[in-house]
């Protein structure tokens, strides 16, 4: 089956088609109306060198910033371990948290990505943490022993005060359910257009003996009386014009053949089936032949002889 056939027999079951089409597009409208989308807020703070490490008299810490990189990502693994977050979640459930060392720039800026459910979980959440990575440098030093003059401190650098608006996770789920419809349409459309073309090809068949038969009966109750017709008398098989006895005679095998009161015209896919019904009857026609008769078939273009 090529894709014109395919087509078509969606064609022939529109009625599965298009109901199917309708509810795809009602639930993928019903999932984008359910699922809520995400709401984003970020902010990114700075590692400030302690005025211990840096020369004395200088009053830009910005130009020292190289050796913090190794500290920030010790306070980047702190601010992921579940210690932190999960105090700062536990009124939130489904606020997502990402914190990591900020991947823009080459400096230890920290940078801490918060998703919600609400605009309001989502600003609360970045605050509670903001509060919490003053507290974990902090607590770092502490437990080290540093002299206050040489301790890092943070530098809030920015931070959302709008949320942005996440539609990628809702646009996937209904695109993806209104997706699967679709095809779960199109796999039924073609099931049910394979039966029923079965079915069709299935009693065709039955029917095409019983009508067959009865057709070479009455071809065989039409035949001359007497058997022993003189030379010069002619004779027609199949319906077509006899010559002379001793001379083959073409017979063309129309494919439109008689069902029942009326004509049908098959289709490419009961062509075999066809052939296979008028071989069978031109057997039974031979039967009801004397010996004397011959009726010679080859391949779709007939030859018959009677002597």
């Amino acid at each position: 089956m090529n894709i014109a056939d395919t087509l078509w027999g969606f064609v022939r079951r529109w009625y599965v088609v298009v109901p199917g089409f309708i509810l795809a597009v009602a639930v993928g409208i019903g999932m984008f109306a359910v699922v809520q989308p995400g709401y984003e807020r970020t902010a990114t703070q700075l590692l400030i060198p302690g005025e211990g490490t840096i020369p004395p008299d200088t009053t830009n810490p910005y130009l020292f910033l190289g050796g913090l990189l190794q500290a920030s990502d010790i306070v980047v693994r702190v601010m992921q371990s579940a210690e932190v977050l999960g105090p700062a979640v536990e009124d939130h459930p489904g606020t997502e948290v990402v914190v990591r060392r900020d991947p823009t720039v080459s400096g230890p800026v920290i940078q801490i990505v918060v998703t919600g459910q609400s605009d309001e979980a989502a600003e609360e959440v970045l605050s509670n943490l903001i509060d919490e990575t003053s507290v974990v440098v902090e607590r770092l030093q502490e437990q080290q022993n540093v002299d206050l003059d040489d301790r890092m401190s943070v530098s809030l650098l920015t931070e959302d005060t709008e949320s942005v608006l996440q539609q990628k996770t809702r646009l996937l789920l209904s695109a993806g359910a209104a997706l699967g419809l679709v095809v779960l349409t199109l796999i039924v459309a073609s099931f049910v257009d394979g039966l029923a073309r079965r079915a069709r090809r299935g009693g065709r068949k039955g029917g095409s003996g019983r009508v067959d038969g009865a057709a070479v009966e009455d071809a065989s109750d039409e035949a001359p009386a007497d058997r022993n017709t003189d030379a010069d008398d002619e004779v027609s098989v199949n319906g077509a014009p006899a010559e002379t006895p001793g001379r083959d005679v073409g017979v063309e095998h129309d494919i439109v053949r008689v069902r029942g009161r009326g004509a049908v015209h098959p289709d490419d896919d009961a062509v075999d089936d066809l052939e296979d019904d008028y071989d069978e009857s031109v057997e039974d026609f031979e039967d009801d032949y004397d010996a004397d008769s011959e009726v010679a078939v080859t391949g779709p273009r007939r030859a018959a002889s009677v002597r």
